[in-house]
C-alpha cells in the first residue's frame, strides 16, 4: 500500500519523466525528416568505412544559402600519370591522376548548381590534403565532368560526381574527406580509402 509521502514523490518523478520523455530523437529540430537519426560523421582518428553515407552541408553559390547532403564515397581509381600531360600546364607534372567519384543526395534547403562538389579532398595522410583538379573540358577517361545541368542538385535528387586529383608519385590516397563549401572549411566527414 502506497502511503502518502510515496505518492507525493512518485508522482513529481513520474511528471518528469514524461516530460523528458518527449525530449527523443523524434522532436530534435536537427533530425532528419524521416525522424531517422543522422547519419555518422567520421574523422581522420577515427574514419568511416568506405561507401558509408554521411550528412553534411554546403553553401550554394551566389545566395550563400545552406543545402542539406547526404555524402556517400563511391571509388578511387588510380590513373595513368601519362594522362596528366594534356593539361600541358607543367605544374602538374610528376603526379599521379586519382579518378574519385561520390554520390551526393539533396536532403533539404535550395538547390545548389555545383557548389557542394568542392568540398571534396583526397589526403595521404591527415596533414596533407589534395583538391580537385577542373579538367577545363580535357577528356579523362573514366573520369568526365557533367555540365552544369548534369550537377544541379535539386531537392530529393542524387547526383553522382567523378573529380580527379593529383597526388604525388609517391603519396598515397588513405582518406576522404568533405568539408563542405563554406568559408571555415571544417571538415564535416571522413572516409578511410579502401
Amino acid at each position: 500500500m502506497l502511503t502518502k509521502a510515496a505518492l507525493r514523490t512518485a508522482l513529481p518523478v513520474g511528471a518528469l519523466a514524461l516530460l523528458l520523455a518527449g525530449c527523443g530523437p523524434d522532436n530534435d529540430p536537427g533530425a532528419e525528416p524521416s525522424g531517422a537519426p543522422a547519419a555518422a560523421k567520421g574523422t581522420f582518428d577515427a574514419p568511416l568505412a568506405w561507401k558509408t553515407p554521411a550528412d553534411a552541408s554546403a553553401t550554394t553559390y551566389g545566395t550563400h544559402e545552406t543545402v542539406r547532403l547526404g555524402v556517400t564515397p563511391v571509388s578511387v581509381v588510380k590513373g595513368d600519370a601519362a594522362a596528366v600531360d594534356k593539361l600541358s600546364t607543367g605544374v602538374v607534372q610528376g603526379r599521379v591522376p586519382y579518378y574519385v567519384t561520390v554520390t551526393f543526395s539533396h536532403k533539404g534547403g535550395p538547390e545548389d548548381i555545383g557548389a557542394y562538389v568542392h568540398g571534396v579532398a583526397l589526403h595521404s595522410d591527415a596533414e596533407h590534403a589534395y583538391g580537385y583538379l577542373p579538367s577545363w573540358g580535357v577528356d579523362f577517361p573514366p573520369c568526365q565532368e557533367g555540365d552544369g545541368e548534369a550537377r544541379r542538385l535539386t531537392p530529393g535528387k542524387s547526383v553522382t560526381t567523378c573529380e580527379i586529383f593529383l597526388l604525388p608519385a609517391n603519396a598515397q590516397p588513405v582518406f576522404l574527406a568533405y568539408k563542405g563549401s563554406d568559408e571555415k572549411g571544417d571538415v564535416q566527414a571522413v572516409w578511410k580509402v579502401g
